[in-house]
């Protein structure tokens, strides 16, 4: 009898843990969307880079969902825009085919957090596509901790 009372107060403690272990997680779980967002981003990779390979885009909405474990995928969805970048010699132009361009961490930062709070957040990874007809689709992925960069 004294077994079955201790494994049945085991088997109580150990389903209380997995009860409070998931709501808490589950709340922490969100999305959000901010519209009308502008960013910078290379169009070219020319041997002289970065003359004639940056342009000004226009995002309709960054969107960031933060997942249970506390990391992060942001989308964005933009049109490049006609209005220069500050130096003039970096410049560039619409793509003549599709141009893709990724890596991974301390590369690229969050439009979304720039946006949000003027903060510069490092993505550990992110991917992006610009299309002839000058539309971007980006995607940046985020750990639960911050990253570190230089």
């Amino acid at each position: 009898m004294n077994m079955l009372r201790k494994l049945g107060l085991a088997g109580g403690m150990a389903l209380a843990f997995v009860a409070a272990s998931v709501v808490p997680a589950a709340a922490e779980a969100s999305v959000d969307r901010i519209e009308a967002v502008d960013t910078v981003l290379a169009v070219a990779f020319p041997d002289d880079f970065p003359i004639a390979s940056l342009m000004r885009a226009e995002c309709a909405w960054v969107q960031r969902v933060k997942l249970p474990d506390g990391s992060a995928t942001e989308s964005m969805v933009c049109d490049l825009s006609d209005e220069p970048v500050m130096i003039p010699e970096f410049q560039g132009t619409p793509p003549t085919r599709a141009f893709h361009h990724s890596g991974g961490a301390c590369v690229w930062l969050s439009d979304y957090w720039f946006a949000k709070d003027g903060t510069d957040v490092f993505a550990s990874s992110f991917e992006y596509v610009v299309t002839p007809s000058g539309k971007v689709h980006a995607r940046s992925s985020y750990p639960a901790e911050p990253l570190v960069c230089e």
